[in-house]
């Protein structure tokens, strides 16, 4: 334990000896304050410095962690560490450990930054009662199967999220004098007020001429509100304070009241409608999504020790930096259906990659802090400790196996 301690201490002294950490803070500074300025305006511009710096943060992340091991291999002073009873692991875990200091004030710069900024209280979403989409999976792949239309080859989970992913992206069509009623199930321990809303862009041609009426209902009260001349990324309907009480289910039925052939109203069930309930503070919020960008920020460190355990320095930074553009890549790109990844041996090797290097951050993609912080909706702590789990842990802990495995111990003279 004392050398853990030691070389921790060492890690941390090596960082906060250079201009990194300084320029941690300047660079926040740059990205948080000057690029957003302070203004009407200024919330919104937020989120585009936040996005500028969580790339920027994650790369000297990653280059901290490649230089707090490849830095004293390329000046061979690790030579008489491993001629001591030093075991590997530990050398490893301290040299990352190490760099969890200059993160964690990363992270402390940036929330101190961020709250005078007027985000809006993290609300929790609440989404409507429908049909399982597992079952539903189940059920239209059977059925696919006996009409012969899956393909050879792949495998059950990959078919049933195919199939899943499938019916999620479904969209369900608002038609005149046709109403639609989706029911929510919010667990309140009072009476409160909330949001109802359709997003996703869902109205198309003449917006000018719809006509849309949203009846809301809960434990014996109704509100109507007719809607015209509606934007086209969508509707944010206020419920009002003390309409949505304990125990009792929140009914919203949509209802085209024009005619006009024009328009369009188009939008996905199990994902752009949502209830908006009372969550958290914004304060709170803030602090949940710099700890998620921390959580990033100690995988990204823990990519480059491990890369720095076996290769160069350049070769380490150069690597790391191409790695977390496949990573970045991977995460972001868009889904492939099954037919796209089966057509030949190149698309099936490309999709595995592509897959694996995407499984951990695919939960922290589909949650999107970023969007979660600047749009008012609540970062779960569930969430949270779940990323920690199964996709930090997990990663941290593959990158140490590859740095006490690597048999690289220092650089030629």
């Amino acid at each position: 334990m004392k050398l853990l301690i030691a070389e921790i201490v060492l890690g941390w002294k090596r960082v906060s000896r250079g201009p990194t950490l300084a320029a941690a803070v300047v660079t926040a500074a740059v990205c948080l304050l000057v690029i957003p300025g302070f203004g009407p305006e200024a919330t919104v511009r937020a989120g585009y410095g936040l996005s500028l710096l969580w790339a920027i943060q994650t790369v000297m992340a990653l280059w901290a962690g490649g230089t707090a091991y490849a830095l004293d291999r390329e000046r061979h002073r690790l030579t008489l560490t491993f001629t001591k009873p030093h075991c590997p692991w530990v050398l490893w875990w301290g040299r990352w450990a190490g760099t969890l200091p200059l993160l964690l004030t990363m992270a402390a710069v940036n929330a101190l930054l961020l709250m005078p900024r007027d985000f809006p209280a993290g609300r929790r979403l609440v989404a409507p009662d429908l049909p399982s989409t597992e079952a539903l999976a189940r059920g239209e792949l059977e059925l696919l199967r006996a009409q012969g239309r899956v393909p050879e080859g792949v495998s059950e989970a990959r078919l049933l999220r195919a199939v899943d992913e499938a019916i999620r992206a479904r969209f369900t069509t608002l038609a005149p004098d046709e109403p639609r009623t989706y029911t929510f199930t919010p667990r309140v321990d009072e009476p409160s007020g909330g949001l109802f809303r359709l997003d996703g862009a869902p109205f198309f041609g003449a917006r000018g001429a719809l006509r849309l009426g949203v009846t809301l209902r809960c434990g014996g009260r109704e509100e109507t509100t007719l809607l015209a001349d509606v934007r086209e990324s969508g509707i944010a309907l206020p419920i009002p304070e003390g309409f949505v009480r304990p125990g009792e289910p929140v009914t919203v039925e949509l209802c085209r009241l024009d005619h006009e052939p024009g328009a369009s109203v188009i939008f996905r069930e199990y994902e752009n409608v949502r209830l908006l309930l009372p969550g958290i503070s914004a304060a709170s919020n803030t602090v949940r999504f710099c700890l998620f960008a921390l959580l990033v920020l100690a995988m990204a460190s823990a990519l480059g020790a491990a890369l720095g355990s076996c290769l160069s320095l350049p070769v380490t930074l150069f690597t790391g930096t191409l790695a977390a553009l496949a990573v970045a890549a991977a995460s972001l790109a868009p889904a492939t259906t099954v037919a796209e990844e089966t057509a030949n041996l190149w698309s099936q090797v490309s999709a595995a990659v592509s897959s694996f290097l995407a499984m951990p951050f695919r939960a922290l993609r589909a949650l999107n802090p970023l969007y979660a912080l600047t749009a008012g909706e609540a970062l779960p702590i569930g969430a949270l400790a779940g990323f920690l789990v199964r996709s930090a842990v997990p990663w941290v802990l593959l990158c140490s196996l590859v740095g006490a495995l690597s048999p690289v111990r220092d650089e030629n003279p």
